[in-house]
C-alpha cells in the first residue's frame, strides 16, 4: 500500500507541473500580445501627438500673422471719417441663409 501512495502523489505532481507550465507558457503568450498592442498603441498616438503639434505650431503661426496684418490696418494712416477696419468670418451655411 505505502508503494500505490508514492505512485500516486509521484502521479499528482507530474500533473499539477504539467498544469502549472502550461498556465506559465498560456500567461508568457498574453504577455507578449499585450506588450506587442501596447507598442503599436503607442506609436501610434506618438505620430498623432508630432502632428498636432506641428498643426497648432502651423496654425499658432498664421494667427499671429493675421494679428499682425490686423494690427498694420487698424494703425495705418485713417482719414477723417473712416471708422475702424471690422473683419468677419462667417460660416457659408450662414451666409446662404441670410441671402435666401
Amino acid at each position: 500500500m505505502t508503494n500505490y501512495n508514492k505512485t500516486s502523489t509521484t502521479l499528482f505532481a507530474f500533473k499539477g507541473m504539467q498544469e502549472i507550465k502550461k498556465l506559465k507558457s498560456e500567461l508568457n503568450e498574453h504577455r507578449y500580445y499585450l506588450e506587442r498592442n501596447v507598442a503599436r498603441r503607442t506609436e501610434q498616438l506618438t505620430r498623432r501627438i508630432e502632428l498636432l503639434e506641428s498643426c497648432n505650431t502651423t496654425l499658432c503661426g498664421k494667427l499671429a500673422s493675421y494679428k499682425k496684418d490686423l494690427a498694420e490696418l487698424q494703425t495705418s494712416e485713417k482719414e477723417p471719417g473712416d471708422s475702424p477696419v471690422k473683419l468677419y468670418v462667417l460660416n457659408t451655411d450662414v451666409q446662404r441663409a441670410e441671402a435666401a
